[in-house]
């Protein structure tokens, strides 16, 4: 069931702005007990694996990044 409240904001505040700030914060919500829905079940993390594909992604990240810095001559 929705709700109806009434609040004062400051006039530089749209109604769109409202709209998106309670929007998120109901994301904020829902991700959180989906989270701990998650947890509850346990996990099961390979720490090699996860520090294998960081490595990788961390590679990628950076040869962008070069590479971006030579475009620009910057390196």
């Amino acid at each position: 069931m929705a709700k109806v409240i009434s609040i004062k904001v400051p006039e530089d505040v749209s109604e769109d702005d409202i709209v998106r700030w309670v929007a998120e914060g109901l994301a904020r919500k829902m991700a959180k007990k989906l989270i701990l829905k998650s947890l509850e079940k346990g996990l099961s993390v390979d720490l090699d694996e996860a520090i294998r594909k960081f490595e990788e992604t961390r590679d990628e990240a950076w040869k962008e990044v070069e590479k971006e810095y030579e475009r620009k001559g910057l390196l």
